[in-house]
């Protein structure tokens, strides 16, 4: 018997392996949009699906980041506290000067800034990237509530609206056409720049690029960078779609983005991973979500649901090759 299994799980195992990560998320999310299809109320309906597109906008955008994050070999557990301190900069500076574009500018540079933060304790003082992230999650948290004391800002700007509520030719929102638009960037970046096969390259072998030239502190700086910006923009989505500024905004938002991507087939151990992945774990979130609330499912319930599909990405990732030994 033992033998018997000794030489047929080593095949099984191979053959999931050969099985696309992309087929693999993309088959979820087909078979779980049919399922609510039947089963929640009003689903298959396009104000239903606009609502799902608009709900994943925020994870969306901040799960790009956190793709070449993974990717790279790192973590970042602070991108809920970024969204709430770059939507509170952004709230403030619109309602203090009236200015829109100075409050979207100060809030990317404020999302740039944390980001910088973030690569510099890592790269620079070697701390571990879930411990430097963790003690800049409770500062970023912090920040955000002694803007206002802990108080919520009103932005009532008309010209702020359309980022967050408006929509093209009264069909597609315009923060839908944002989250393409990222996708595509950091999909091109991964794919057919030199900065993404050195993000890989790190990710799966960092003392091997080091030693083939790779400046592999600097290259994890600019990407903690760069998901510091992209996260200062769900910030801005998200007090745009809300009309507010609100400190305990992106409570919980880290484990829905690093659930997306990891979801999406990239490896926790870094080196392996797509955006089309990515997208895809978004969109599944997003339905998860949208479907259990149309099922009227207690938010709590809603909770264990994506808790136990964040177990189940975990679970595929070990299956694959990316779990520790």
């Amino acid at each position: 018997m033992k033998n018997a299994l000794s030489i047929k799980n080593p095949g099984n195992i191979r053959s999931f392996k050969s099985i696309p990560t992309e087929a693999t998320v993309i088959i979820a999310f087909v078979g779980m949009f049919i399922i609510f299809s039947f089963i929640a109320p009003n689903f298959l309906t396009l104000k239903n699906i606009v609502n799902i597109f608009l709900y994943s906008t925020v994870i969306g955008v901040c799960a790009t980041g956190m793709t070449l994050v993974i990717i790279s070999g790192g973590l970042d557990i602070s991108v809920g506290s970024i969204v709430a301190l770059s939507g509170m900069v952004a709230g403030l500076t619109i309602a203090g000067t009236g200015s829109v574009p100075l409050g979207i500018m100060l809030a990317l540079l404020t999302g740039l800034a944390c980001g910088a933060l973030n690569g510099v304790l890592i790269t620079r003082f070697k701390i571990v990237p879930i411990i430097a992230t963790l003690a800049t999650m409770s500062i970023f948290r912090g920040a955000a509530m002694l803007t206002t004391s802990g108080q919520s800002q009103l932005v009532s700007a008309p010209a702020f609206k359309w980022l967050g509520r408006g929509y093209f030719l009264n069909t597609i929102p315009y923060c839908v056409i944002i989250m393409a638009v990222m996708f595509v960037l950091i999909g091109y970046i991964l794919k057919y720049t030199p900065f993404g096969r050195k993000a890989y390259s790190i990710g799966g072998n960092p003392e091997a690029s080091r030693l083939a030239g790779i400046n592999v502190k600097f290259v994890r700086f600019i990407i903690y960078m760069i998901c510091g910006v992209l996260t200062g923009l769900s910030g801005i989505i998200t007090a745009s779609q809300t009309g507010t500024a609100i400190p305990a905004a992106g409570t919980g938002l880290e484990m829905d983005a690093i659930g997306a991507v990891v979801l999406g087939g990239t490896s926790m151990n870094g080196g392996k991973g797509s955006i089309i992945g990515t997208l895809f774990g978004v969109l599944i979130f997003a339905i998860l979500q949208n479907g259990l609330t149309l099922m009227n499912v207690m938010s709590f319930w809603q909770t264990i649901a994506k808790g136990v599909v964040l177990v189940i990405a975990v679970m595929l990732d070990v299956a694959r090759g990316g779990g520790y030994e």
